[in-house]
């Protein structure tokens, strides 16, 4: 089997001369029509690209991005243009995040955007901004942390807004439609968008807020149920005011979210009120989806497939997303990065399969780009406790330095986007060569959504 390798190429039409004088007249003949391209069924084949890793910090990781993206049939990219309060692109009121490689004209959302549209296939690109962390050192925390940041029932901080804050809902919600007024987006998609848990929304402007609306006279406690349904209701009023304005002023830029599913899933609806996304960082995301007010959801089915009661974990969600009832509105999330390439391959296959009823979801979402298996991220390489969990061992496979352990994470990532697209193989550390099975071998359009 040939190993493909390096980064493959965009389909680009280009004329070249020669520069040689004419020395007939005879007319050419005309340049064959390109063939056309034999497109699977529409579904969301999509990427994470996070900005913590390599894949639009500098021109050359974009051309490499779109050209991978395009060699693995993925149609839709998930760029991180905001991590901690910083910008990956030039036209923000926040600073210009600092491992931006180039000069200083450089966009790199604007070039991420220029090439994926123009490669054939396109590449649907969304803009993908975490939402209420900030991270403790950036401008907007420095700045007002101490009216704007989350609290915890003990007074901690951890770098995240605090929702129950008016000005946090204004400037955030500013902060996203600045993207979608300024660049081409496809889409904005929301990570973060939620409290960090059950004991948090404890800033002296949220409290204050809460008891002059329900009368309370004391602060509430972490597990009182009109505090929790408080906090909720501010995660879910930025979620629908972002729709409304988005939907109002750029209706074609699609809105999206990037979902909790901590532990395992509710069998039915009515065991949603007992998911930790509803009752511990209060992400109503059942409601968002049935009210229409996000075009998309990603729930990140986190889960490692080499755990048999992990394995139980991401089946049961996935279940609950095909007969939900908005199975058309979910694009569901696989964590390559705890598994290895085969279990990454045959959870996309059980995402896009039909449910017992016939329900399909609109396709897949992968995270991430640079961390594509359990050797392809420095979650594990770089812990060597972590390492020592994984069921195939040595981990290192006797590497001895950390920057080897990195190149062979490269390898594999490179690697991964062959076997998302076409029979191939890869060595591990106990079993050798392992054989992989793609899951698109057509390139594929994105699925048209409900209207909402």
């Amino acid at each position: 089997m040939a190993r493909v390798a390096g980064a493959g190429a965009v389909i680009l039409l280009s004329i070249s001369c020669s520069g040689q004088t004419a020395t007939s007249t005879a007319t050419p003949s005309p340049s064959p029509s390109p063939s056309p391209i034999a497109y699977g069924p529409p579904q969301y084949r999509a990427l994470w690209v996070d900005a913590f890793h390599d894949g639009i910090k500098s021109p050359a990781q974009v051309e490499k991005l779109v050209a991978d993206a395009h060699r693995g049939n993925i149609n839709a990219l998930f760029v991180q243009v905001r991590k901690a309060g910083d910008a990956y692109f030039n036209r923000s009121d926040e600073p210009r995040a600092a491992d931006i490689k180039g000069p200083i004209d450089f966009d790199p959302l604007a070039y991420v955007i220029r090439l994926a549209h123009a490669a054939v296939p396109r590449i649907e690109v969304h803009a993908w901004l975490n939402t209420f962390f900030a991270g403790e050192s950036s401008k907007v925390y420095l700045e007002h942390g101490d009216a704007w940041g989350n609290r915890a029932a003990d007074g901690s901080a951890s770098g995240y807004l605090d929702p129950g804050v008016p000005e946090v809902q204004v400037y955030t919600h500013r902060v996203f439609m600045d993207v979608a007024k300024n660049y081409d987006v496809d889409g904005l998609h929301m990570d973060f968008v939620r409290y960090p848990g059950s004991s948090w929304g404890y800033s002296p402007v949220s409290v204050l807020l809460y008891m002059l609306e329900t009368g309370a006279k004391v602060a509430p406690a972490a597990g009182d149920e009109g505090w929790k349904a408080w906090r909720r209701e501010r995660v879910t009023a930025f979620v629908r005011d972002l729709h409304d304005d988005l939907k109002s002023e750029n209706p074609n830029v699609k809105l999206s979210g990037a979902l909790i599913c901590f532990g395992s899933g509710p069998l039915t609806a009515a065991d949603w009120s007992k998911t930790a996304a509803y009752g511990s960082v209060f992400q109503d995301w059942n409601t968002w989806l049935a009210k229409g007010y996000l075009d998309f959801g990603v729930p990140m089915n986190y889960d490692s497939d080499w755990s048999g009661l992990e394995k139980q974990w991401f089946d049961r969600w996935l279940n609950f997303e095909k007969d939900s009832g908005f199975a058309d509105r979910i694009v569901t999330g696989v964590g390559a990065f705890l598994n290895y390439p085969e279990g990454t391959l045959g959870q996309i296959r059980r995402a896009v399969a039909p449910s017992a009823h016939g329900n399909r979801v609109l396709g897949v979402a992968i995270y991430s780009y640079g961390s594509t298996s359990v050797y392809g991220t420095d979650d594990f390489y770089g812990s060597p406790d972590l390492a020592s969990g994984l069921p195939r061992q040595p981990y290192s496979d006797g590497i001895k330095d950390r920057a080897s352990l990195a190149g062979r994470a490269r390898t594999f990532n490179d690697w991964f986007m062959t076997q998302l697209s076409k029979p191939d193989y890869y060595h591990d550390v106990e079993y050798g060569w392992v054989a992989t099975v793609p899951v698109f071998t057509q390139p594929a359009l994105v699925p048209v959504l409900p209207s909402s």
